[in-house]
Parts: structure tokens; C-alpha cells; sequence
């Protein structure tokens, strides 16, 4: 009998943790996606402005580590086609990769001057985009780095109120 409850009380404990890990892989996958956003758009602004080469061409040369990224830069690339409303962008990234609002901005502006601007104006806007793109995700990454924190060390509290409760 004893050896029931012991292995409910680990069980319980062990579930409990596994669910606040799945909670913090949600934000670790969200900021793995603003990196590559990141990459990408460094990626544009070296082979825009240095190579002189087309969105395009950018876009099927890059090598994309997920495929929410891929997705993004083609609606990126539709924006850019069609001049769509960047607010359709912005809430299409939210939708597919949880981003936050400011950092989904920053990455929308480029709707608004690329292809319209020269390429030193354009190397230095992609530069002040890339710039506030990361101050974004420095205050991204500190919060749910706290967050994370918080919840690994409520998670063995929670699992071992639960499995008491339980046992």
C-alpha cells in the first residue's frame, strides 16, 4: 500500500512539472522564432543593400529553420507585391508565432520603406529595425525568463500540494 502512494506522490509531482515545462517551451519556442525573424531580417538588409538582390531572391535563398518564419516572409513578401495594410501583417504574426505587439511592429515597418528607399537609407532603417527588433526581444526573453523561474519553482510546490491532497 505504501508503495501506491509513493508512486502516486512522484507521479503527481512529475505530471504537475511536465505540464509548467510545456508552459515555458511555449515562450522558449517564441523566442526561437523571434531570433530567426531577427536573422532573417539582418539577412535581407546584407543582401538587399550589399548585393544589390530582389526580396524574391532573398526570400527562396534563405535557409529557414521553421516553417511559421517561411510563412512570415511570404506574407512579407505579399505586403510588398500587392502594398497591403501592414496592421494585417502585424496581427498575422500574432496569430502564428504569439510574438509581442511591439516586436511584430518593428518587423511590419518594413512594409512601409523597403523597395521605396535607396540602399544606404535602406541599410540604415533595416539597422534601426534590427536594433529595436532586439530591444524587443531583450525585454521578451527577461520577462519570460523570470517568468520561467517562478514557475519552475511553483511547479514542485503545486506538485507536491497536489499529490498530498491526492494521497
Amino acid at each position: 500500500m505504501i508503495w501506491i502512494k509513493s508512486m502516486l506522490f512522484v507521479l503527481t509531482i512529475v505530471t504537475v512539472k511536465l505540464i509548467f515545462k510545456f508552459i515555458n517551451d511555449y515562450g522558449d519556442k517564441c523566442i526561437a522564432s523571434m531570433e530567426e525573424l531577427l536573422n532573417f531580417t539582418d539577412y535581407l538588409r546584407t543582401y538587399s543593400c550589399d548585393m544589390k538582390l530582389s526580396y524574391e531572391e532573398i526570400y527562396l535563398k534563405y535557409n529557414y529553420k521553421n516553417d511559421e518564419t517561411k510563412k512570415i516572409c511570404n506574407k512579407l513578401q505579399e505586403h510588398l507585391i500587392h502594398k497591403k495594410n501592414k496592421y494585417e501583417l502585424e496581427n498575422f504574426m500574432k496569430e502564428l508565432i504569439h510574438t509581442p505587439d511591439d516586436f511584430n511592429k518593428y518587423f511590419s515597418d518594413i512594409v512601409d520603406y523597403y523597395g521605396s528607399a535607396y540602399s544606404d537609407v535602406l541599410n540604415k532603417k533595416l539597422l534601426f529595425t534590427i536594433r529595436e527588433m532586439e530591444n524587443s526581444m531583450k525585454g521578451f526573453v527577461r520577462s519570460h525568463t523570470e517568468k520561467k523561474n517562478l514557475n519552475n519553482r511553483i511547479s514542485i510546490l503545486v506538485g507536491c500540494l497536489a499529490a498530498v491532497i491526492l494521497i
